[in-house]
């Protein structure tokens, strides 16, 4: 027990003391309250004019100035009050004060802001004034209250309140709040509000809707802070025209949008409100100017009208719905026409000359609601464009299903060519390098034997064998015209040519294998050739017809080739048209678009080695897209064929002079050979010097170096490197070398047994003449004498090349030429 009335004894006592909370302090607050003076309005005052008799007004009272009269407006309102036997410490509230006031009471000044005028302007704090009365000041009974004010259009003053201080003093801090710090409040929301639709706006430039409303919010926020600003932005008579105006340029679009959001479509009503704003500023100028006192007035209405069609069509909308949104967008939308009505109606009476407006207010209630909808209709819209792209993905998904099936059956395919590209890539390399290099080597001696070898039958075998030789390096030269264009190192330089005397020269050439062959090689060139000339790289064209040619030769059994060119389109745009006609067994109808592949022979089994590799139609195809040339084929099987090419005619221009093979002697040319294979070495170093050269042969730059330091006072004029040098060195590295010491400024020749792409680029690249291995002796001597035409004529003797002579040059050149 004891111990149970211990643990209730404080609970009885915090209930006490929660009675005592509940009860007494709100009866000690009403008895303090009682025991204030309770405020007391003042409704009437006696207002004195300058130049008018002092008479008693109610107040609130307005009083413009006079037209033609000074430039300040300016009243004096006397107010009396009855405070009691015992004043105690009261305050004096003016809720509504238009113009810059003086303030005193029984003759003593309360706030005296007389010396700078204002003009009124709703909404501005400093509208409302607040002032403690000292109790020094006041006397018992009768209170003389004075308020002089002064303004450049009007002044004006509403009731007066007198009495408690704490009273007064929240009176005007709830007028303050409602009058400024809220309306600011709704700005800030519906701006923020607008933004965000704004930015959705952004993102789906098509949905107008979005467009309409956020500009509609901006335009709503920014009037509001107008209202509520403490200066006045304009003067008059601007300030009401534009305030008014800008009342209807957030209208507008918040109406727009309602008809777009019930679906209405009135053309003619969007038409009217956008020249309505157009003609606003015009029609308000002018009725100030006319001195008509309530057309912005009524142009304010005229715009509530333009509400009321909005409000109607979101309530037929809401019917049309019968949803939650539709019916709290339509309370909204009521209760905002309404508040836009109530302030005009209180704009227009006097009964408060500084009331608060509720149109800001409507707004916190109309656009979250419809910011939310918005917002809402985006998410969904956002969801279902997600449905959507996950049922197209997985139609894409099935669709490449059935397509990977496919790309695996083509990249087989594609394996399998790359598989025959590259074994075609490792044979022309081991040819290249394996191959030329002996051929090389037996090249040189054949030439170095010939010049030995004088008559006789140790003649012909010498012969023999060279002709041998050459159809070997036509072989090389085939594979490696081939490599160059895949490498991309074919130059082509077009200028014109005589096309007559090239062709003449290319029937000449194959004349006597077609002899061999019991065959006819006929020419025929119509279109009187001496007139234009061809627009071309001669040595393309040159190799396209040769192998044409030597092609119809090669597979003609009986009959003849024709040669033929004729001039075609000589009205429009002229071009000579080549025509290669051959007897033999035609082409298969099936079998056309392959003979121009790569290693594609048609069958004949008893074909010797001079058939080729079945490069040379390869190469027509490739060099003809390379110049742009069109190119045709047309056959009958057992009667015969004919290639066609097609070659750009221009006018005609001077035949180029054509200079002489170059010839001389090469003796006392001191060469320098650097070259890793003994064979190659020594066969480079037999022909040089059955040439008459002085010859300094190495494997490597710092042999050469070593050998060429024992004759200080003879340097090389030549040198003539090998690019591969073994243990990773190059040609390029060792002329530099050798130039830096025993070669200054020595022309320089590499020679390669590789012909692969990335190679033939490398050399290209080094700004060096070059040349693919096998070189054909007369090539090699055609460079030495051109070397040696530069030298000093000092430096070699009398062993000149004749001047103005010029040869093939090396490197550079198109294709592989066979001399």
């Amino acid at each position: 027990m004891n111990a149970g009335a211990g643990i209730a004894r404080p609970s009885c006592l915090a209930t006490r003391w929660l009675l005592w909370l509940v009860v007494a302090v709100p009866c000690g607050a009403q008895t303090q309250r009682d025991a204030r003076v309770p405020p007391q309005q003042l409704h009437e005052a006696v207002r004195e004019r300058p130049g008018e008799a002092a008479r008693p007004v109610p107040l609130p009272d307005f009083v413009t100035a006079r037209p033609g009269g000074a430039e300040t407006a300016s009243a004096i309102f006397r107010l009396h009050a009855d405070l009691g036997p015992d004043p105690r410490p009261i305050a004096l509230y003016l809720p509504g004060v238009y113009g810059s006031p003086r303030v005193s009471i029984n003759g003593h000044v309360l706030l005296d802001r007389i010396a700078s005028p204002l003009s009124g302007h709703r909404g501005n704090a400093d509208r409302l004034l607040l002032a403690t009365l000292p109790t020094e000041f006041l006397r018992p009974g009768r209170n003389d209250i004075e308020v002089m004010l002064a303004s450049p259009r009007g002044v004006g003053l509403s009731a007066v309140w007198v009495g408690d201080e704490g009273v007064l003093r929240t009176m005007h801090s709830h007028k303050l709040f409602w009058q400024v710090t809220g309306p600011l409040v709704a700005a800030a929301v519906i701006m923020a509000l607008s933004l965000c639709v704004l930015v959705l706006w952004a993102r789906r430039p098509g949905q107008t809707l979005y467009g309409y409303f956020g500009i509609g919010g901006m335009l709503w926020s920014l009037h509001t802070i107008w209202v509520v600003s403490p200066d006045r932005l304009l003067p008059a008579p601007h300030q009401g025209i534009w305030f008014n105006y800008a009342y209807a340029l957030f209208v507008a679009p918040l109406v727009v949008f309602c008809l777009r959001l019930a679906e209405w479509r009135l053309p003619k009503l969007e038409r009217s409100m956008w020249i309505g704003l157009a003609l606003g500023p015009i029609l308000l100028y002018a009725a100030n100017f006319a001195g008509i006192d309530n057309a912005q007035a009524y142009w304010r209405l005229l715009w509530i009208g333009t509400v009321v069609v909005g409000v109607y069509a979101v309530g037929a909308y809401a019917l049309k719905r019968r949803d939650t949104q539709g019916t709290l967008l339509l309370a909204t939308g009521v209760i905002a026409l309404a508040f836009g009505v109530r302030d005009w109606l209180v704009d227009q009476t006097s009964a408060d000359n500084n009331p608060v407006f509720l149109t800001s207010y409507s707004g916190l209630l109309f656009f979250p609601l419809v910011a939310w909808i918005l917002i809402d209709g985006f998410v969904q819209a956002a969801r279902e464009l997600e449905l959507l792209n996950a049922g197209l993905e997985q139609r894409v998904a099935e669709k490449s299903a059935q397509l990977r099936l496919a790309l695996e059956e083509m990249r087989a395919a594609k394996d399998a060519a790359e598989a025959a590209n590259r074994a075609k890539s490792s044979f022309l390399a081991a040819a290249s390098h394996d191959l030329r290099q002996p051929t090389h080597a037996l090249g040189l001696y054949m030439a170095a034997l010939r010049g030995e070898t004088h008559g006789g039958r140790r003649s012909e075998l010498a012969e023999r064998m060279s002709e041998s030789i050459a159809a070997l390096n036509a072989m090389f030269n085939t594979l490696l015209d081939v490599a160059r264009m895949d490498a991309g190192a074919v130059l082509v330089e077009v200028r014109p040519f005589a096309l007559d005397a090239l062709l003449h020269r290319l029937a000449h050439e194959l004349s006597s294998e077609a002899a061999d062959r019991g065959l006819r090689l006929s020419v025929r060139i119509g279109g009187n050739p001496q007139r234009l000339n061809a627009l071309s790289d001669p040595l393309l064209v040159e190799r396209i017809v040769r192998n044409l040619l030597a092609n119809g030769v090669k597979h003609t059994g009986s009959g003849g080739v024709l040669l033929a060119c004729r001039l075609r389109g000589a009205s429009g745009q002229p071009h000579w048209r080549v025509e290669v006609w051959d007897t033999g067994p035609g082409i298969p109808a099936a079998q056309r678009e392959r003979v121009f592949d790569e290693f594609f022979r048609l069958g004949h089994p008893e074909r010797d080695r001079t058939g080729g590799m079945g490069l040379g139609l390869s190469i027509v195809k490739r060099l003809s897209q390379l110049l742009g040339h069109r190119l045709t084929l047309d056959s009958n099987e057992g009667r015969g064929s004919r290639f066609a090419v097609e070659i750009p005619a221009t006018a005609l221009a001077a035949a180029p002079k054509v200079e002489a093979r170059p010839s001389g002697t090469l003796d006392g040319l001191r060469v320098g050979v650097l070259e890793d294979d003994p064979e190659v070495r020594e066969a480079m170093r037999t022909l040089l010097e059955g040439w008459g050269c002085v010859v300094t042969a190495a494997a490597c730059a710092e042999e050469l170096v070593a050998a060429a330091a024992k004759r200080p006072a003879d340097p090389l004029h030549a040198l003539i490197v090998d690019y591969q040098l073994g243990k990773g060195r190059t040609g390029i590295e060792a002329i530099g070398i050798a130039r830096r010491t025993c070669a200054r400024d020595a022309p320089a020749l590499i020679v390669s047994g590789a012909s692969a792409p990335d190679r033939l680029l490398e050399l290209q690249a080094s700004g060096f003449d070059w040349m693919i291995k096998p070189v054909p002796a007369p090539r090699l001597r055609s460079w030495l004498i051109l070397a040696m035409r530069d030298l000093p004529a000092r430096s070699v003797g009398n062993a000149r090349a004749p001047h103005g002579a010029a040869a093939e040059q090396a490197g550079p050149i198109g294709l592989a030429q066979v001399p």
